[in-house]
């Protein structure tokens, strides 16, 4: 409120003299004045206030849970693990003692060495015992290179003693060190494995512990130690008492499998992944060494691998105990899967076809063009020969394919002989839209006993509501004679197939599906 002698003046117009002005600025400039010395005083206020804030801030970090140690060590140890997977372990050290006191104490933090870097130095062994020795009973990984800076090593022809794998101190570690549970060596060519698994056996006095105890050994070798292969290795004759192996070769030389090296009898080998391009007769040479195989990798690394098939028939291999075959990385123009005509795996109950990533856009004058048809002729002939004869597979249940390119005519071709299947994985592969519409018009049911469809669509070939409207017909078909099995959809789109804003996990489709007892899932993929 402001003074009474001026009260009387807000309920008026009245008019002022001079005396009366002067005496209202002076009291506008003495409210001024109160005013600034009010907001200085706020301003030291808020300056206080910030500090305490601060200081609080402070104070409770100190009593935060990790400090307080309201989370259990092993549930902090846990963390670290998944939250430092892509860093070194090494950093979470760093933040204060009982975290580094903690991760030291963690086994599960130090059971995978990575030591991948090419150095002209030797290799660390001192990190490789410490680490493994903090891993304590776990199972360990070890993964070691013998490449140099260069990625290269000359030591089949300059001096044997400058291979990093020729280490006394790494060939004690490999012998009288830990158990070893899965051991990673790249090296520049067969001669530095030949040197390394040499140095082993000389030893007659090493126990061999860690070698003999190795359950997965994968080997990269990088290059030819020649312009023309030869024809046997003495790596791959000394190998420890593995059940898994994988091998990564160089580049097939054009030259035929039966003069490549290959692995000799390894009757207690159960899962065998080999990474290269070497021609089908190769492959099978090795397969025919290994009748315990459960499972087999065989990844082209995106080449084609040409048949090798030249003029007599191979005899077939029998793998009685195979249950998983997966091929990845074919190239369109390669002839992989021909290998299946010369396979019998009466135990197999999954099939894996993973072929390279297609590119919309192909060079018109690209004279290397696929040896089959769009309908993937040959590829059915290739199934069709696996599911015949005697040793023949007669109950797959799983199929996955990717990036595989054909018609819809060609991929019902091949679903049809496939009876057994209760799982079918179709993932980005490039197929016309036709596919559904050509199966409601078959006669027979496919794939009768079908549970799980999964589909990883980004080529737009599949529309949401028609895989779920065709779902729901075969259910609503059933009969005693032919139930309908399927139990679980999942699919991801790509958003550049849909309207803005389309939930498609929620259509009216997708729902009456749910409604007749299939568990859907549906979402994007981009």
């Amino acid at each position: 409120m402001i003074k009474e002698s001026f009260s009387h003046l807000l309920n008026g117009n009245y008019s002022l003299d001079s005396l009366e002005m002067a005496s209202i600025q002076h009291e506008v400039d003495a409210e001024t004045l109160a005013i600034d010395a009010l907001q200085l005083a706020i301003d030291e206020l808020q300056l206080k206030l910030k500090s305490h804030e601060s200081k609080r801030q402070d104070y409770k970090a100190l009593l935060s849970p990790l400090r307080r140690g309201v989370v259990p060590p092993e549930i902090l140890g846990e963390i670290f693990r998944y939250a430092l997977e892509p860093y070194p372990v090494n950093d979470v050290g760093l933040v204060c003692k009982s975290w580094r006191a903690i991760a030291l104490t963690t086994p599960s933090l130090w059971q995978t060495v990575e030591m991948p870097t090419p150095s002209d130095a030797p290799v660390n062994v001192k990190k490789l015992q410490t680490w493994t020795a903090r891993a304590g009973m776990l199972p360990k990984r070890v993964n070691i290179t013998g490449l140099d800076a260069r990625y290269q090593c000359q030591c089949h022809q300059i001096d044997e003693d400058i291979c990093r794998l020729a280490s006394p101190e790494l060939i004690r570690f490999l012998t009288n060190g830990p158990v070893l549970d899965e051991v990673t060596i790249q090296c520049h060519s067969h001669h530095c494995l030949d040197r390394l698994f040499g140095l082993i056996k000389s030893d007659e006095n090493a126990l061999s512990r860690s070698w003999d105890s190795i359950r997965h050994l994968a080997l990269e070798i990088e290059e030819w130690a020649a312009p023309t292969p030869e024809p046997e290795w003495w790596c791959l004759n000394n190998l420890p008492p593995v059940s898994s192996l994988l091998l990564e070769f160089p580049p097939d030389p054009i030259f035929p499998g039966d003069i490549l090296p290959a692995l000799p009898s390894l009757d207690g080998l159960t899962s065998l992944h080999i990474v290269c391009d070497w021609p089908n007769r190769w492959i099978l040479r090795n397969l025919r060494s290994c009748r315990n195989l459960e499972e087999v990798v065989l990844d082209s690394t995106q080449s084609a691998r040409m048949d090798g098939f030249f003029t007599d028939v191979p005899t077939p291999v029998l793998l009685p105990k195979l249950q998983v075959l997966r091929f990845l990385q074919m190239e369109n123009r390669g002839e992989d899967t021909r290998i299946l005509r010369y396979l019998r795996m009466p135990a197999l109950r999954t099939l894996e076809l993973q072929y390279q990533e297609y590119q919309d856009y192909q060079d018109e004058d690209d004279e290397d063009e696929s040896p089959d048809t769009p309908d993937k002729l040959e590829l059915y002939r290739d199934i069709l020969r696996m599911l015949s004869g005697a040793d023949r597979v007669v109950d797959l249940k799983q199929l996955h394919l990717e990036y595989l390119p054909i018609t819809s005519k060609g991929l019902l071709r091949i679903l049809a002989i496939l009876p057994s299947l209760t799982f079918l994985e179709l993932a980005k592969i490039d197929v016309d839209r036709e596919l559904l519409a050509i199966a409601r018009e078959v006669d027979k049911p496919l794939l009768p006993l079908l549970r799980h469809l999964k589909i990883h669509d980004n080529r737009g070939a599949f529309d949401v509501d028609d895989v779920c409207q065709y779902l729901a017909g075969r259910k609503a078909s059933v009969t005693e004679v032919g139930p309908d099995c399927v139990e679980r959809l999942d699919m991801a789109v790509s958003r550049q197939w849909l309207p803005r804003g389309t939930r498609p996990d929620e259509s009216g489709q997708a729902m009456e599906l749910r409604g007749v007892g299939v568990l859907v899932d549906i979402g994007f993929s981009d």
